[in-house]
């Protein structure tokens, strides 16, 4: 709780390693090793359709046949689906968030930010910036998952100016947390000495 009030993130110059380039006050909010940058990738395609027609032997051979008639059909599109395209590093700022690759960048620039969203069965976030047809987003591992989702929430907050709303949200779930919690156990009395 006392991040999301007081955190105002580390000077890009003073983070060690950094591989982005930063915009002038730019305020670095986590940098994550191993992240995956997720895009949505069609599935294979099939053929829908029927064939009719007959075949009929060649005279004078004893296997070739040959085939009369026509199929009508259409090929359809696979689905597409959120697919790991590649590996790399996640830097969550103040002002954006960048996916740096062996083979692909992407950022995500709060101002254009439309929409962001944790999933619920898999440690991933999409995010969807007006200046990019598709969403897409990042994959990262588990054992971060918490840290990586709360920094991502703190950084969009921050930057739209509702980092006041977000931290008594946090304050209200963390007291309804509490609240289910059971009772403490009841310490029994000491059990005086047998004589």
């Amino acid at each position: 709780m006392q991040e999301a009030q007081t955190f105002t993130g580390d000077d890009a110059a003073s983070v060690p390693g950094l591989h982005m380039r930063a915009k002038a006050g730019e305020r670095v909010y986590l940098c994550v090793q191993g992240a995956a940058l997720v895009e949505p990738r069609r599935g294979p395609g099939h053929w829908e359709g029927r064939s009719q027609g007959v075949s009929v032997r060649v005279p004078g051979t004893r296997s070739m046949r040959y085939r009369v008639g026509a199929s009508r059909g259409q090929y359809v599109q696979g689905a597409e689906r959120p697919t790991p395209i590649d590996n790399g590093e996640l830097v969550v700022t103040d002002h954006r968030a960048v996916f740096l690759g062996q083979q692909q960048t992407r950022e995500w620039d709060w101002s254009k930010l439309l929409g962001i969203e944790h999933a619920d069965n898999l440690p991933w976030t999409s995010i969807a910036v007006s200046n990019r047809q598709k969403t897409s987003g990042v994959l990262y591992d588990v054992a971060n998952e918490e840290q990586i989702r709360f920094t991502l929430d703190l950084a969009v907050a921050t930057a739209e100016g509702t980092r006041p709303q977000f931290v008594a949200e946090l304050t209200q779930e963390l007291e309804s947390a509490r609240a289910q919690l059971p009772p403490p156990a009841a310490i029994p009395p000491p059990v005086p000495p047998a004589s």
